[in-house]
């Protein structure tokens, strides 16, 4: 049985002083530049300008954007400017110019061409994003390389990596060499199986991949787990992609669970359940991909998944969203039921975020379901409340 948590109140304000340096990473990819105004920074610790490409010359581009304006928008808002190089997807032209730059004889004037692309555009960091088949035998040499030449003007070095696999060509060096690891648990399912539907980013698998990179030394606070702000129809032909803000446009009602009919993502309780998750931890944030995926429309902002994640790291701070509340669950541990004082209404979801039954009034009835943990949501007029249950 994976690892259970006798009592998880959502809004738990533990672990206090950890707090106060958890950070909140998000991704702006470039095609969200028209969106800056919407999108509340304030709510993020750094910002990863997704995604910055060398060209055959070796000058470095966000797809032809100046960033000085997002890099104000962003040290306004508080919060550190990163720039993330590479991406999931090269384009033929932009992989061909990383397989030369990385080549021994080329990385030094490639190495130099970042730091001062940094320096030039008020830098604080930044994060590498090669995934997948970009990863080869030059990837730990670069990074290694990379490291000192950043860290001698103070710029730290991040990464984007799987949720629960490590390349093998990055070395315990390279690794040791950044200051943190983004762990990217989503995509567990997706387009390339889709025969196989489901949650593609469940809470249970937050648990694991936190194990993982631990196992692999990556020190606790040298991760951030990574959380989607999109989904997945599986429902399509083929499976398509959608945003946390298109459920939300749809019935402000899908902002609070994580699956409607084939089309599976994160709402607000499991987005903040994993940000609890982290901090129990001792992880050194949350991260998100990406933050033009959240609402946007001003009339909406209280269902944003940037507030509800502040609601958890700053609960003092009254961001979260007024819809959910503290959910006081008896008996916890329990059976064969559950009470919810005061409850109209009660929904039970397994940890993919699947129904397993519901009730009307206070009371539900566990009996037929397997010993685990389960998410109970509860409706009392406009209120809306969750927890966790654990059945015996």
């Amino acid at each position: 049985m994976r690892k259970t948590l006798l009592v998880l109140l959502l809004f738990s304000a533990a672990v206090g002083t950890a707090q106060n340096a958890f950070k909140v990473v998000g991704y702006l990819p470039t095609y969200r530049f028209d969106n800056l105004s919407q999108i509340e920074l304030q709510y993020c610790t750094h910002v990863n300008i997704a995604f910055i490409n060398p060209n055959m010359a070796g000058n470095l581009s966000a797809d032809g954007y100046s960033l000085t304006p997002v890099v104000s928008a962003i040290h306004n808002a508080g919060a550190e400017a990163f720039i993330s190089l590479a991406g999931g997807y090269l384009p033929p032209a932009i992989n061909d110019a990383w397989d030369f730059w990385l080549l021994p004889a080329n990385r030094p004037t490639f190495i130099q061409n970042i730091v001062q692309y940094a320096l030039n555009n008020n830098i604080d960091g930044v994060d590498i994003d090669l995934e997948w088949q970009y990863v080869d035998q030059y990837y730990s040499p670069f990074i290694t390389e990379l490291k000192p030449a950043l860290a001698a003007h103070g710029i730290p070095l991040t990464a984007a990596l799987p949720g629960s696999y490590r390349y093998p060509q990055v070395s315990n060096a390279a690794l040791a060499a950044f200051d943190w690891v983004n762990m990217m648990v989503y995509d567990l399912r997706g387009p390339w199986d889709p025969s196989n539907p489901g949650q593609h980013s469940p809470y249970w698998w937050a648990e694991d991949c936190i194990a993982y990179w631990l196992n692999q030394g990556v020190p606790a606070n040298k991760l951030t787990l990574g959380m989607p702000f999109y989904g997945y129809n599986f429902a399509n032909s083929p499976v398509s992609s959608f945003t946390y803000r298109y459920m939300v446009g749809l019935s402000t009602d899908y902002a609070v669970v994580d699956n409607v009919d084939q089309r599976w993502y994160n709402g607000i309780p499991t987005i903040q359940a994993k940000t609890s998750l982290a901090i129990e931890n001792g992880l050194l944030g949350v991260m998100m991909w990406e933050l033009g995926q959240d609402v946007l429309a001003a009339n909406l902002k209280q269902y944003s998944l940037l507030r509800a994640i502040d609601g958890v790291v700053n609960p003092a701070s009254g961001t979260s969203t007024p819809l959910v509340a503290n959910l006081n669950i008896y008996p916890n541990p329990t059976s064969d039921w559950v009470r919810v004082e005061g409850a109209e209404a009660l929904v039970l979801y397994d940890l993919n975020g699947r129904e397993v039954g519901r009730s009307q009034g206070t009371e539900m009835q566990l009996t037929e379901l397997p010993a685990g943990m389960y998410m109970v949501h509860a409706w009392q007029g406009e209120q809306f409340m969750v927890g966790r249950v654990i059945k015996m």
